[in-house]
């Protein structure tokens, strides 16, 4: 059950809605907010709706909030010095064994077995959904509290803080200073209509992005990834775009989503996303891409190691391995990893020559950054470090400057199109998207915070929904939901 699913839209969303604010005036707020966290492990395993397969999802993560529960208030509460970093560490480990277990455990063995030719067997491990989220939610919890920039709330608040169902399985990841003060406000108890209509208006932003932008694209970019060999100079090129494209508007859809959720419940979440591909640099694109990711490594990795406080050769060192740790986070693979590389690699470059940088102008710049972001997410897409060289060899250097194989990008297993239209299909597609990100003076975030209750918002909505609702029979998961 995902956000752009019927049985999300029709059954769980408008049930959990009618039941939350319908209770509000005859329960206590601890009483609604055990509601919800109950709600949320619901949307979390998908039990009413895909079976009870995932049940074990449920277990994990409760496991997961307990224990961070019980070290976090251990961490607050002892005195000794030494028995409080004790403990502190032992709770970073267990997330990071947690994450890596599940994670990070089978490409370990996959390298052993390569590399000094034994023979580990391999486990059937399932990656529990958004699990690098929530541990990277709780270790930042941790910091803050070893810290003394965090309180440990009552275990509910803390609950509910992990499992809230709009930001659970693929953020943004939030801090427990971001929302802790929203729960306990008497007020978001109650049904607010200018929060719903607004958060209304975000999520159906998202969902078009999500349904018909990003799934739309996706067929480009599937069979284009399955045969890259075949593909020309052209093609090469159109694919790459394809999953830039594709990436951008699922990833921002689900996050433009998560903040209309959490708004309809009178809750702001914080912005996760404002338009990347319009930046004049990698060091810009990382603060507007997955802005509470980058907060997140700033916390766990950046500043632990010493920020810029230590000269400029630590400060270039301390800002590669948080790009590394990034390409760690994002997948067990190779590819996800020379991904992480590259971009730290560029943000060095860029700290280091950044008078140089700013004298060139900013179309010049964004140009760049693009093209750089747009190549780098090849090895992002790509399953494998064969598949993504034969794209990028294809891509900057060409036996041929061809641009055959065009139409065969519209390919659909339903529709067949004559080659002429399915080459102006493919490009018209791909050039009206492309016009969305680049030349479209605002983005949603620009919008919703703009938002007025107004009778031509209400007619945007209902188009949006409407027209979203359709393309639901071909929706796919989120991105985001691999990580």
């Amino acid at each position: 059950m995902i956000f752009s699913s019927y049985s999300f839209i029709f059954i769980y969303l408008p049930i959990v809605l009618l039941l939350y604010f319908g209770m509000a005036r005859y329960v206590s707020r601890r009483f609604q907010q055990i509601f919800l966290i109950l709600a949320s492990l619901v949307f979390y395993g998908a039990l009413f709706f895909q079976g009870f397969n995932h049940l074990w999802y449920i277990w994990l993560i409760l496991s997961s909030v307990i224990v961070n529960y019980t070290i976090a208030s251990g961490v607050e509460n002892i005195k000794k010095p030494l028995t409080r970093r004790v403990t502190f560490t032992i709770g970073v480990l267990f997330n990071v064994c947690l994450l890596g277990y599940y994670k990070y455990y089978n490409f370990f063995l996959e390298n052993v077995n390569y590399t000094f030719g034994t023979e580990y067997i391999i486990k059937e491990i399932a990656l529990p959904i958004g699990i690098s989220f929530f541990t990277f939610q709780q270790i930042a919890f941790l910091i803050g509290v070893w810290k003394r920039e965090e309180r440990v709330p009552n275990f509910w608040d803390y609950t509910l803080f992990i499992v809230f169902f709009p930001q659970l399985v693929a953020g943004p990841i939030v801090f427990l200073k971001d929302v802790l003060h929203q729960y306990q406000d008497s007020q978001n108890r109650f049904f607010n209509s200018e929060n719903f209509s607004a958060g209304l208006f975000i999520f159906a932003i998202g969902l078009f992005k999500k349904a018909v932008i990003a799934d739309t694209i996706d067929s480009f970019v599937f069979y284009s990834y399955l045969t890259p060999e075949k593909l020309s100079f052209g093609t090469s090129w159109l694919a790459s775009l394809s999953y830039s494209f594709q990436i951008y508007f699922d990833f921002s859809g689900y996050s433009d989503m998560a903040i209309g959720l959490a708004k309809m419940m009178n809750i702001n979440l914080p912005v996760n996303f404002y338009s990347p591909y319009k930046s004049v640099s990698i060091t810009e694109f990382w603060k507007r891409w997955h802005i509470t990711l980058g907060r997140s490594l700033a916390v766990l990795i950046y500043f632990p190691l010493g920020g810029n406080r230590k000269g400029a050769v630590r400060t270039c060192l301390n800002l590669f391995a948080v790009f590394f740790v990034s390409g760690v986070w994002h997948g067990a693979a190779w590819t996800f990893i020379v991904w992480g590389v590259a971009h730290g690699v560029v943000r060095v470059f860029e700290k280091l020559f950044i008078k140089q940088l700013e004298k060139i102008p900013d179309l010049i710049r964004i140009f760049f950054t693009f093209m750089f972001v747009n190549a780098a997410w090849v090895l992002f897409r790509s399953p494998t470090f064969d598949t993504a060289l034969i794209m990028l060899k294809k891509m900057f250097m060409p036996d041929s400057f061809s641009f055959a194989g065009i139409s065969d990008m519209a390919y659909n297993t339903s529709i067949t199109y004559p080659e002429n239209i399915a080459v102006v299909y493919v490009l018209a597609i791909l050039a009206i998207v492309a016009a969305l990100i680049f030349l479209y003076p605002k983005n949603s975030i620009d919008k919703y915070n703009e938002f007025k209750p107004t009778v031509k918002n209400a007619f945007v909505i209902a188009v949006l929904f409407s027209v979203s609702v359709v393309h639901f029979s071909r929706v796919g998961a989120f991105i985001y939901f691999n990580f």
